[in-house]
């Protein structure tokens, strides 16, 4: 008798809870979704599962483009893909997945030659605040860009993106050195103007036997700078790192 009642009290409660998921506007049940989506793939499916509600809400274009891209492949081969998995990203890449936008950016610059739809794809996600992305679009910038506007450009993005809360460039590199040696590489980042440089600070630190002897140490273990490099010198040292990355 008490279990019967037990159960009573446990459909009343389920019976509340989707009361309560319906009475939400769709608006809100999207966001619910698409931050558990951003967060956590098997979570996303748990949600998917739990109401009509939340599975209706898990098919807005907003889940799509927030949806966490960890579970797949840096390069996925399309003969291991099941259609499911294919019209997932299908899917984010319509809804414009910036992560997806990143990846397919970095397989066209670096590996498949398609240079200019790879530059374009990385911009985009990177003005759109994908951090490796931006990290990546800014060395490119600073590297190959022949005229200064194009590379202040460059060392600005890498600023912005250095000062920004949260960002440690130490990870995003690391980031993209396991995406660039997970690729055929057949479009090395090389720096076409390096006798060049827009430094002209007359408090800058990088000059000097001690200080060279810091930036030589710093290049060997690939750590941040310690701040006393300008903004172009810094960005200089993270393309040197950058550039090291296609020497394995």
């Amino acid at each position: 008798m008490s279990s019967l009642r037990a159960m009573k009290e446990i459909n009343k409660l389920k019976n509340k809870h989707m009361s309560i998921v319906k009475a939400l506007p769709k608006d809100l049940l999207v966001e619910i979704v698409a931050k558990v989506a951003s967060r956590s793939m098997t979570d996303l499916c748990k949600v998917k599962l739990s109401c009509k509600e939340f599975l209706d809400a898990s098919e807005d274009g907003h889940v799509y483009q927030h949806a966490l891209m960890d579970n797949f492949a840096l390069v996925p081969l399309s003969w291991f893909r099941e259609e499911k998995e294919t019209s997932f990203l299908r899917r984010c890449r319509e809804s414009g997945n910036l992560e997806i936008l990143y990846r397919e950016g970095m397989v066209q610059y670096f590996s498949t030659l398609m240079v200019n739809l790879g530059l374009e794809n990385l911009k985009k996600a990177a003005l759109e605040g994908h951090h490796e992305a931006k990290y990546v679009y800014s060395m490119i910038l600073m590297a190959n860009c022949e005229d200064e506007d194009g590379r202040k450009l460059g060392f600005d993005l890498f600023a912005e993106l250095k000062n920004s809360m949260g960002v440690s460039i130490a990870n995003c590199r690391k980031r993209v050195k396991c995406f660039i040696q997970s690729m055929w590489i057949r479009n090395r980042v090389i720096v076409s103007n390096q006798q060049s440089s827009l430094c002209c600070s007359n408090t800058c630190q990088s000059i000097g036997t001690e200080n060279m002897k810091k930036y030589s140490a710093w290049l060997a273990n690939e750590v941040d700078s310690d701040g006393v490099l300008c903004k172009h010198c810094d960005g200089n040292y993270e393309l040197r790192l950058f550039c090291n990355v296609f020497c394995v």
